[in-house]
């Protein structure tokens, strides 16, 4: 029977093992860096549609009072990527679930990147209108995501069950989960 002290010894050499995984395996860091060389459109996209949801919010909140009317509909697209995007952060809210039944139809890449580039031409339409300095950016961003997703679906890539989590993004939860144990442990 083993001792606390022994016990400790043994949960931290696991937690370390699965730290310094590069005799076994690549880092997250390296996770993501093999997905990109593995030419997955798909992924591309995932992480533009991402990225443009963090980065369109984020400035459209920080220059609200000179793109007002603009921000706001950029917001909203962003919203709706966003669920498109993530759907496995919207599984709490119940408007999000109503709305996810009705974009099932976007699951097909050629559809998807079709509505990304013409959000984006709809940010340049809103833009000539209304103005707002960024949302040319925005929607360069939203048309550049939507050819990722047209190349995906002519490469043969389609959207499968595990797009609906957050491993699709070729991010590895155990090792982020062992990293945290790690440094809660003190470990690290």
């Amino acid at each position: 029977r083993r001792g606390p002290q022994e016990n400790s010894r043994s949960t931290m050499a696991q937690a370390s093992g699965l730290l310094n995984s590069s005799q076994e395996g690549p880092g997250c860091l390296e996770d993501l860096k093999q997905k990109f060389r593995d030419g997955k459109f798909k992924t591309y996209a995932r992480w533009g549609g991402v990225g443009n949801v963090i980065l369109t919010i984020t400035l459209c909140a920080l220059f609200i009072t000179s793109m007002f009317l603009t921000g706001i509909i950029c917001i909203l697209i962003s919203v709706l990527v966003g669920i498109l995007e993530l759907p496995f952060c919207c599984t709490c809210l119940p408007i999000c679930q109503k709305i996810q039944t009705y974009m099932t139809l976007f699951e097909i890449y050629w559809i998807r990147g079709v509505l990304y580039i013409g959000l984006g031409v709809l940010i340049f339409i809103i833009y000539g209108q209304f103005g707002g300095f960024l949302a040319p950016l925005f929607g360069l961003c939203y048309i550049f995501d939507g050819i990722c997703y047209v190349i995906a679906h002519f490469r043969g890539e389609t959207h499968t069950a595990e797009d609906n989590n957050i491993q699709s993004l070729g991010v590895d939860t155990k090792k982020i989960k062992a990293q945290a144990a790690a440094t809660a442990m003190g470990i690290v």
